[in-house]
């Protein structure tokens, strides 16, 4: 009986591991895996914003600044729209899906002097297994006083070298002044700040 007792007390054991170690991995998998996630999304928030420092800080200042590109999937510049597009997945939802989020600027298309320049905007999308989430960065004018009967307005206006896409790590974004140019219509004075943004 002592023998049959203790063979019994053993096998219990066992199976309490066995569903103690199943209940971890069902519960602690997807901590880990939403974890994971909030850090990607935290890490390429980052990258856009201080993307989007280095370009403004050139546009102001002139001179280069250098960036290093670590993202999880893929950026594009499309110089036409003055904007960087990162789009990459996730498997949790962990931004308000289909929803507009701005990380930085709003919704306006032009704002006074004084006000940011760039917006860095967030989408997530239910793709059923998945979320995939696309962040933008763009520009928009500002306003400024009028004179001589037009009204003031300032530009950034980027210039895409090297490639238009890029994804994964080991790659640089180049910085750097172009040129200033005003370009005057019948109502508006546009001052343009030409800046060249190289992907390698």
């Amino acid at each position: 009986m002592k023998g049959q007792s203790q063979v019994i007390v053993g096998v219990l054991l066992v199976l309490i591991m066995i569903i103690l170690v199943g209940v971890t991995y069902f519960w602690g998998i997807p901590l880990i895996q939403k974890q994971k996630d909030v850090v990607t999304v935290s890490n390429t928030e980052r990258f856009l914003k201080d993307l989007n420092d280095k370009i403004q800080d050139v546009a102001k200042n002139g001179g280069t600044r250098k960036i290093t590109v670590d993202i999880p999937g893929e950026l594009i510049l499309d110089d036409k729209k003055d904007m960087f597009i990162l789009t990459f997945k996730t498997t949790g939802d962990i931004i308000a899906t289909n929803t507009d989020i701005y990380l930085v600027g709003d919704e306006r298309k032009e704002v006074p002097i004084g006000d940011e320049p760039g917006v860095i905007l967030v989408r997530s999308r239910d793709t059923g297994k998945k979320y995939n989430i696309t962040e933008r960065l763009y520009y928009r004018n500002l306003t400024g006083g009028t004179s001589g009967g037009k009204q003031n307005k300032y530009k950034i206006d980027l210039i895409g070298l090297g490639k238009s896409t890029i994804g994964g790590n080991n790659h640089e974004i180049t910085i750097r002044e172009f040129k200033s140019e005003i370009i005057e219509t019948p109502t508006e004075k546009i001052y343009v700040t030409k800046v060249y943004v190289r992907m390698e």
